[in-house]
């Protein structure tokens, strides 16, 4: 199965229905985020700016499911669909009171990107689907996809 994300249409495809979606991203660069609300890479643990979904395309790994995983639903919504996503981040050096200081020319790799709903219209870099109603249909196309062994491609343009 392959499923279209359209950041600039705000679009989501799969097959004939269309989720709205969005990625608007809490960063330093358009001023969303503070210096001190610092955000570390997955997996090496390094802080960073964040940046929107990478664009290509990316497998699908999984979805969790609130009710079985108890994380914070108005953070996730109902459900979490897992990408094996990355893409490479400048570090940030940090002031003596740990705030953002200065981009560096180092990199790192950063992972962990999702499609989920959230309370909040802003991410950190993951597609945020417009409704936890959209997030649980989106949810279970994939989850019913991944039981029968299909893949799941998330193609992000």
């Amino acid at each position: 199965m392959k499923i279209t994300a359209n950041l600039g249409k705000g679009i989501l495809l799969i097959g004939d229905r269309q989720f709205k979606i969005s990625c608007n991203v809490r960063s330093l660069k358009n001023e969303k985020r503070r210096k001190n609300e610092i955000v570390r890479s997955i997996p090496d643990d390094f802080p960073y700016d964040p940046r929107p979904f990478p664009k290509g395309i990316w497998n699908i790994t999984g979805v969790e499911w609130q009710k079985n995983y108890r994380f914070d639903r108005s953070v996730y919504g109902v459900c979490k669909i897992r990408t094996n996503a990355r893409q490479y981040v400048k570090i940030w050096s940090l002031d003596n009171d740990g705030d953002y200081f200065q981009e560096t020319s180092e990199v790192t790799n950063d992972a962990g990107y999702l499609l989920h709903y959230s309370e909040s219209n802003t991410t950190l870099g993951c597609i945020r689907l417009n409704s936890n109603d959209d997030a649980a249909e989106v949810g279970n196309v994939i989850a019913a996809a991944i039981k029968a062994d299909e893949p799941v491609y998330l193609e992000v343009i």
